[in-house]
């Protein structure tokens, strides 16, 4: 097996609007430094079958801009469309890249599409023989499970200013696997090439009151990590639905550096536990369709007509979450769209017994932890936020119980069930061949 791997800097030029909370205005400066980071993967010299995975330090990315950006990529490369996949971190402290709450900066759009065909295509020139190996840790401390429910039967969201006391507990559990795969030189296995990492998480510790750029935890990880074995550290996300940090805790710098250390450590713990082989091989697939959209009711949209009607169309900041406001400006939107469908996809690259597999939004966990499960392969880590973004996928049991993420989906009742066949049926088929 061959692999090479990259990386750039995509700190944008000049003030931009920041993407994953409703702010007032754009950036006022650069917490940190964010990259995109790239690696190719192949059985031999030839790219016809080679795979291709980009870690971008921004909140999402658009399918459109993603299949552009992949066939840029593909005519650069050689690498199949197909098998390539671009994965938003989801640092809410990035360049609005998809247009979460605030205005899209097209401009850094153009230069980010460039930025991630070059670093791809730099990994891509830098391939060499390794040696690869993968394992599952645990991280327990960052994310939490955020839906929690309250005396009065209604969901509360974990970052809400709500009496303790009155709260029964969340309604369900963390995912706390750390999945790692480490590529190293085959002629000198002590020298690591890339260490891929996958964790379920929201990187927003710095809330919607920040107005810095930022890769916020998962960035701070991969610098350490970088730091520490000479390497491109790249973080995929995962089914990160219902995961997040605390949000009454360290919503600030202090608290991405504890957070991103966290992170760090536990896949060090991890990487030193990886026996490397040289006899593995990759295998790829990928599967397209369509979800149902979701049916606005029409109590929901008279509701929404009538919080339009009283805030004129105006969303108010906020340092986490939505308000009636946006909700209402959303159902009107979903309304005026109930005949489209809604495009996903999936692509998987196996290497071995361990197998990465793509989803374009944010799946509840415990969907991802039910593919996991379920799947043929002994390690399955999902990669989420990639090649797209479809919003939140719940569960048909969260759907009944309501809440932030509920409401604010965009995809039909039984989406789940959708998702997981689709998934299931692509990870036997890859595993199969």
């Amino acid at each position: 097996m061959i692999a090479g791997a990259a990386k750039i800097d995509i700190i944008p030029r000049g003030n931009v609007w920041m993407d994953g909370m409703i702010r007032g205005h754009k950036s006022t400066g650069i917490h940190d430094r964010i990259f995109a980071r790239a690696l190719v993967l192949g059985s031999d010299d030839s790219m016809e079958h080679a795979c291709a995975l980009i870690s971008v330090e921004v909140c999402g990315i658009r399918g459109s801009d993603a299949h552009l950006m992949r066939e840029s990529i593909a005519r650069e490369t050689g690498i199949p469309p197909e098998h390539i996949v671009i994965a938003a971190t989801h640092t809410h402290s990035g360049p609005a890249t998809i247009g979460f709450f605030n205005p899209v900066e097209d401009g850094y759009i153009g230069e980010l599409h460039e930025k991630i065909t070059e670093v791809t295509r730099d990994a891509a020139r830098n391939t060499g023989p390794v040696a690869v190996g993968f394992a599952s840790g645990a991280e327990n401390t960052i994310s939490h499970y955020r839906r929690l429910l309250a005396e009065d039967g209604h969901v509360v969201m974990n970052w809400e200013q709500y009496p303790a006391e009155k709260i029964i507990g969340p309604l369900g559990e963390t995912d706390s696997e750390v999945g790692i795969v480490k590529f190293a030189d085959a002629g000198n296995p002590g020298t690591a090439r890339c260490l891929l990492f996958n964790h379920a998480g929201h990187p927003n510790v710095l809330s919607g009151d920040n107005y810095r750029i930022s890769g916020d935890y998962p960035g701070y990880a991969a610098h350490l990590l970088e730091n520490e074995y000479g390497c491109t550290a790249l973080f995929l996300n995962g089914a990160q639905g219902t995961m997040d940090i605390d949000g009454l805790r360290d919503r600030d710098t202090e608290g991405v550096e504890r957070t991103g250390s966290a992170l760090a450590a536990a896949v060090a713990e991890t990487a030193c536990r990886i026996d490397l082989s040289q006899d593995l091989r990759i295998r790829t697939g990928h599967v397209r369709y369509t979800l149902p959209p979701r049916m606005i009711t029409a109590d929901e949209l008279s509701w929404a007509e009538q919080v339009i009607a009283a805030t004129g169309g105006a969303v108010r900041t906020m340092a986490d979450g939505v308000g009636d406001d946006y909700k209402a400006l959303l159902f009107k939107r979903l309304h005026e769209q109930e005949n489209r469908d809604i495009p996903a996809e999936h692509t998987c690259i196996a290497i071995g017994d361990c197998a990465l597999i793509s989803f374009p939004g944010e799946l509840f966990t415990e969907i991802g932890q039910r593919i996991k499960r379920e799947s043929p392969f002994s390690y399955t880590y999902i990669i989420g936020l990639a090649n797209g973004e479809i919003g939140y996928v719940p569960t048909a049991k969260a759907i009944g119980e309501g809440g932030y993420a509920v409401e604010t989906r965009e995809v039909c009742d039984n989406a789940e069930e959708i998702i997981v066949s689709h998934c299931l049926e692509l990870l036997n088929r890859v595993y199969g061949t």
